[in-house]
């Protein structure tokens, strides 16, 4: 889901359906939290979506006839916030590409089947390895691209390897860390300083915490987003940080965690 701030109505709400008759429905949200359905793009299985200035970039899960490739699709928002004047689709050299973030002109994607990260339309940096989970980390997996608070630097979050990389904008290697073993690394969030980054294990429901300073990435602590003694099967999700707070999504448990902030402590 994309939220866009307008003035009348107060938001557009963007909510992609990843099925073959799906597509991006665009929604009108008032002031007293009510909803209007505006208008429907049809698009076969989009992933993920962004938006920057006045465009929204769609990830598509398999678009070419030829190949099972993923691909980038862009399209203008006009001013009543419909979505107008698609590109033509461009491939993200990688299969169920599934997560994307735009900066300016560069645009990055996440293939998760592939374990690749590419910085659209060419350079393509792929994962090697694997994890102790045999079902799902047999291979790498990379779930997250995004940037440093600063914007000097790309994070991809790799759930195969247990992995954070931090690369240069080029798509070069700085540092990279591993959470513990197993935890499936998925999403991640900045403290509002920048000084920190919390990690979604999704396979463990955990939350680990590195520290950003001096162009590194340095691994502090993990915690459990589980209540005490709790056995069933659960995995962890979205992470959004907020007031000093940390909030991650449970699928399975289906709760949201919060997560106190502490400089770095949780």
């Amino acid at each position: 889901m994309v939220i866009q701030m307008i003035h009348n109505p107060l938001y557009n709400i963007y909510i992609a359906s990843c099925a073959t008759d799906g597509g991006i429905y665009q929604y009108h949200m008032y002031e007293d939290g009510s909803l209007k359905m505006r208008n429907f793009t049809q698009m076969d299985r989009p992933m993920y979506m962004a938006y920057e200035n006045n465009k929204m970039h769609i990830l598509l899960r398999s678009p070419f006839s030829e190949n099972t490739e993923s691909g980038l699709v862009v399209y203008d928002i006009d001013f009543d916030g419909n979505l107008k004047t698609p590109s033509s689709i461009i491939s993200t050299k990688g299969e169920v590409a599934c997560h994307l973030s735009v900066n300016c002109n560069d645009v990055y994607c996440a293939n998760y089947i592939s374990g690749s990260v590419i910085k659209m339309p060419e350079t393509l940096v792929k994962h090697a390895g694997k994890g102790i989970n045999a079902i799902r980390q047999e291979s790498p997996h990379a779930h997250y691209v995004g940037f440093t608070p600063d914007k000097e630097y790309v994070c991809v979050v790799d759930l195969g390897l247990d992995t954070v990389f931090l690369y240069s904008k080029k798509l070069e290697v700085v540092n990279k860390v591993q959470v513990p073993r197993g935890h499936g690394a998925r999403h991640l969030v900045f403290s509002d300083d920048g000084k920190y980054c919390f990690v979604a294990n999704e396979l463990k429901s955990t939350v680990s915490v590195l520290e950003y300073k001096n162009r590194e990435l340095k691994y502090i602590d993990t915690v459990s987003c589980l209540p005490e003694g709790y056995a069933g099967e659960t995995t962890a999700s979205a992470i959004r940080f907020d007031d000093n707070c940390i909030y991650v999504s449970n699928r399975g448990l289906d709760t949201i965690s919060v997560l106190k902030n502490k400089n770095g402590k949780l």
